[in-house]
């Protein structure tokens, strides 16, 4: 990766937000936010978190110790100063010392803590940012990341390549638990530039904007050249499609009416959105796609919009379209009881039990012609299709690098139904 710091703009921007009265270290913060915000390598649809401890002066005039980290509801590549709540480190730092703390009380914690209460709610990986002692941490989900930890031996390969550069994390659900883990594997390696959470993302941390950001950059890159040099293996060997294949035209309103679902005397719609690039076609039309594509999402928090697994069909021969269409019909329906049995297999272990949401699949991969994301807008197609898309990225890097291997489904489950 390049990093993209320009001193010229970090300035500019300094000046620009001192006018709005916002300090130095914010506004610094802003920038290289948006410096990662806006590299979909790095960051997609709300993945991926910064923050930055500065000092700020509260409604009594008195000046406090806070940290800045990004908001709910904000993205990263255009955040403003608001999308960086302040919230009060002494009240969030005093939590190290509980043993437990449920999701609900962390967030009431967290509301109450903030300087300004119409803020919006600050990130589920608050804490995490708190408990470290640094002035400038970075979060994303860097696909080259994702590639070498989604394996089933990521832990050696990343001590492999990276060496004593950065501590590795176990998966942990995000939340008190990852963030107490992630303090004390930091306290053991007080010398590192970041941390690898396995099958999540990746930390880094500096004491200026410019060296929290750049070390991202860096540590990206060291996953990048090591994923390069196994370029040279064969992965996703390709299936055998039929001669001609049917054009989209003919096959998304076959789609779009097997997902339709019937609301008394209406229906329920979903829009389809299409991604034919190469890294697309040679993963929906792999020979070994029902493995690698339904082994799960290749960070967690990609659940929320795409669901578990896609659906896959067989690639559409244009002179068979009316079987296809059977086909495409019974494979829905399948994919709904099967989403309904992986619902029940998880519900039913939980205390307080859950209410299952549609089962209608959110990613469509069709061989020979691409994937669709689905969604009951346009937006929130788009959005499945562009997380399908990196994941076919993500998969194809990970499958050349050995295997590809994500969190288990108990886990997956667990994010998907997450109450916050």
């Amino acid at each position: 990766m390049k990093s993209e710091w320009s001193a010229k703009a970090a300035r500019t921007a300094v000046r620009t937000y001192a006018k709005q009265g916002i300090g130095e270290d914010l506004a610094l913060r802003v920038y290289t936010t948006r410096l990662l915000g806006n590299d979909p390598r790095l960051v997609l649809h709300g993945g991926g978190n910064t923050s930055v401890k500065t000092v700020m002066t509260d409604t009594a005039g008195d000046e406090v110790e806070v940290l800045c980290v990004k908001g709910s509801g904000w993205d990263m590549g255009d955040i403003e100063p608001p999308g960086l709540p302040a919230v009060r480190l002494d009240a969030i730092r005093k939590l190290r010392k509980l043993k437990r703390l449920s999701d609900e009380d962390m967030v009431n914690v967290q509301r109450g803590a903030l300087l300004d209460s119409n803020s919006p709610n600050p990130s589920v990986e608050t804490l995490l940012h708190a408990f470290l002692p640094h002035k400038f941490i970075d979060h994303t989900h860097s696909d080259a990341v994702l590639s070498v930890t989604d394996q089933p031996n990521g832990a050696d390969i990343c001590r492999d390549i990276y060496d004593d550069r950065v501590a590795l994390v176990p998966y942990i659900m995000p939340g008190f638990d990852l963030a107490q883990s992630c303090a004390r594997i930091w306290e053991r390696h007080r010398d590192v530039e970041g941390l690898i959470l396995l099958k999540h993302g990746i930390f880094t941390f500096g004491e200026t904007a410019r060296e929290a950001y750049e070390r991202m950059i860096d540590l990206v890159t060291v996953a990048e050249k090591h994923l390069a040099k196994a370029k040279t293996a064969q992965s996703l060997a390709r299936s055998r499609l039929p001669a001609k294949i049917a054009a989209v035209e003919d096959i998304a309103p076959v789609l779009r009416g097997a997902v339709a679902e019937a609301t008394g005397e209406d229906w329920r719609r979903m829009v389809l959105d299409l991604r034919s690039s190469a890294d697309v076609m040679k993963y929906v039309s792999g020979r070994d796609v029902a493995r690698y594509a339904t082994t799960g999402p290749v960070t967690p928090d990609h659940v929320i919009r795409t669901k578990p697994k896609p659906l896959i069909l067989a690639a559409p021969n244009a002179n068979g379209l009316a079987p296809f269409a059977t086909a495409v019909k019974a494979a829905v329906r399948k994919y709904g009881i099967d989403y309904a049995r992986y619902f029940d297999r998880h519900n039913k272990k939980l205390k307080t039990p859950k209410t299952m949401l549609d089962t209608m699949p959110r990613v469509i991969l069709v061989p020979g012609l691409g994937l669709f994301g689905l969604g009951k807008s346009a937006k929130d197609a788009r959005i499945a299709a562009d997380l399908a898309e990196t994941t076919a990225r993500v998969v194809a890097d990970a499958e050349n690098l050995g295997v590809y291997k994500c969190i288990p489904e108990k886990d997956i489950f667990e994010i998907e139904y997450w109450s916050l």
